[in-house]
């Protein structure tokens, strides 16, 4: 049910929040993307009864509608024009790293420890990395290449 209504939520509005964030610093973008994700994480792990976790996954899947999108953004932006393929792929490839290290550190940390903690490391991690991705802002922000797309149609050359 959960993954039904997530699924929806992204259908509904992930096209309309795209339009909103293309215009706005990719960074800062990220950083909310991630603060959002922290918001969800930290409830799972101190909500109860199916509502709640209903309102944490909604919660979750905003801060993934600004925060995915906008990664891939920013993986161009730190390529060469001839390599942005590349670049983007290794960034999409990264991130089997965690995928392959979390169900296990997971189930580590839900076997041998407070299973509410796990919630609470997750969401100190996406805490983290919004602060990462400001001070990115603050060194990389005003660079051409990382610069906000802009709404005016760019001519088609040959």
């Amino acid at each position: 049910m959960i993954l039904s209504i997530t699924g929806l939520e992204v259908v509904l509005f992930q096209f309309w929040i795209s339009r909103m964030i293309r215009s706005r610093p990719p960074f800062l973008m990220m950083m909310l993307g991630a603060g959002i994700f922290a918001v969800g994480v930290f409830m799972y792990g101190i909500v109860t009864g199916f509502v709640m976790f209903v309102i944490a996954a909604i919660i979750v899947c905003i801060g993934e509608m600004f925060y995915f999108p906008t990664s891939q953004v920013i993986a161009a932006g730190f390529a060469p024009k001839d390599m942005r393929g590349r670049y983007m792929a290794f960034a999409g490839f990264i991130t089997s790293i965690p995928n392959t290290i979390g169900p296990g550190a997971a189930g580590y940390v839900l076997d041998n420890l407070d299973p509410h903690l796990l919630w609470y490391i997750g969401g100190f991690f996406c805490l983290a990395s919004a602060t990462g991705y400001f001070a990115l802002h603050l060194k990389l922000g005003a660079e051409k290449r990382f610069a906000p797309a802009t709404t005016e149609k760019e001519p088609i050359s040959a």
